[in-house]
C-alpha cells in the first residue's frame, strides 16, 4: 500500500519563507521612484522589519562574501600574473640594453685602431676559446669576405686609445674564420723596441707573457717600455701597432743577450676586431 509523501518542509519553515518574500517585495515597492509621500510608512516598516532583514542578511551574507572573495581572488591573481609578465619583459629589455651598450663601447674603441692606409674588415667574435688550452677565436668574416689565412687581426687595447695585435687568421671558410691569439705558443711576429731594436716576439700560452729572445745585452730595456710591430716589408702586420709593454728583461748566462718578457696590450675579450686585408708573404 502506497503512502502519500509528506513534505519535508514544516508549516513554520513555509511561514518563515513567505515572510521573507513578503518583506523583500515590500521593501522593493517602497524603494521605487516616486514614492516620496510614503517615506513615513517606509521608515516605520523598515524599523519593524529590520529583525527580519537582519535574519536574511545573516543567511545570505556569507554566500555573498564567499562569492565576492572568489571573484576578488581571481582578479588579484590575474593582476599579479600581469605584473610578473611586465617585470620579466623589463628584465629582458634591461639585459638587451646592457648588451647593446657593451657592443657600442667595443665599436667605439675599434674606431681608434688605425692601420696607416691599409684596408681592413670589421668582424664580430662569434666563438670564444673552447678551453684554457684553446688559443683560437672564431669570427663572422671568411673567405667570401676577402679574408685569407695568415692575415693579421687587430683590436682595441685593454686601456687607453689605439690598437693592439690580437692574432692572425689560421683557417677560413665561406662566412667564418678562425684566428690564433698572439698568446699561442705557435704565434710569432716581427717587433721593434722603443730603442728601434728589432726582434721576433712569440707567445707562451694564455695567461703568460710574450717573449722576445736574443736581444743584445747592450740594448737598454726598461720595464713599461712599449713594444711595436716592426712593419718590415714582408710582414702582414701594420707598422707601429702596439703589441705590449715590457714586463721584465733577463740577461743570458754568457751576458751577451737578454730575454724580454712582454705583457700583451690587446683586449683578448674584444667583441669586435679588424682583419687587415694585406696578403701574407708567399
Amino acid at each position: 500500500m502506497a503512502f502519500p509523501r509528506r513534505s519535508s518542509r514544516s508549516p513554520r519553515s513555509r511561514y518563515t519563507l513567505g515572510l521573507l518574500l513578503l518583506t523583500a517585495i515590500t521593501l522593493l515597492v517602497l524603494d521605487l521612484p516616486g514614492t516620496g509621500p510614503l517615506q513615513p510608512v517606509r521608515d516605520v516598516l523598515a524599523g519593524a522589519l529590520s529583525p527580519v532583514r537582519s535574519a536574511g542578511d545573516a543567511v545570505f551574507e556569507p554566500v555573498a562574501d564567499g562569492w565576492r572573495g572568489a571573484v576578488g581572488y581571481d582578479e588579484v591573481k590575474d593582476e599579479n600574473d600581469r605584473l610578473k609578465a611586465r617585470l620579466e619583459d623589463a628584465k629582458g629589455d634591461d639585459a638587451e640594453l646592457e648588451r647593446l651598450k657593451v657592443e657600442n663601447t667595443a665599436l667605439k674603441k675599434l674606431e681608434d685602431v688605425k692601420t696607416q692606409g691599409l684596408k681592413t674588415r670589421t668582424a664580430r667574435v662569434v666563438s670564444d676559446p673552447s678551453s684554457s688550452f684553446d688559443p683560437t677565436l672564431e669570427i663572422d668574416q671568411g673567405s667570401g669576405d676577402g679574408v685569407k689565412n695568415g692575415m693579421a687581426v687587430i683590436t682595441g687595447t685593454t686601456s687607453g686609445a689605439g690598437g693592439g695585435v690580437l692574432g692572425r687568421i689560421v683557417e677560413t671558410r665561406g662566412g667564418r674564420s678562425r684566428l690564433e691569439l698572439l698568446t699561442s705558443p705557435d704565434f710569432a711576429a716581427g717587433v721593434a723596441l722603443t730603442t728601434g731594436e728589432r726582434g721576433v716576439i712569440e707567445g707562451q700560452g694564455r695567461g703568460e707573457p710574450l717573449l722576445i729572445e736574443q736581444v743584445p745585452a747592450t740594448v737598454e730595456v726598461e720595464k713599461g717600455d712599449f713594444v711595436y710591430t716592426s712593419g718590415i716589408e714582408d710582414s702582414v702586420f701594420p707598422a707601429d701597432l702596439k703589441v705590449g709593454r715590457v714586463h721584465s728583461a733577463q740577461k743570458s748566462s754568457d751576458g751577451q743577450y737578454q730575454s724580454v718578457e712582454v705583457d700583451p696590450l690587446a683586449d683578448l675579450s674584444s667583441v669586435y676586431v679588424k682583419v687587415v686585408l694585406k696578403d701574407p708573404p708567399a
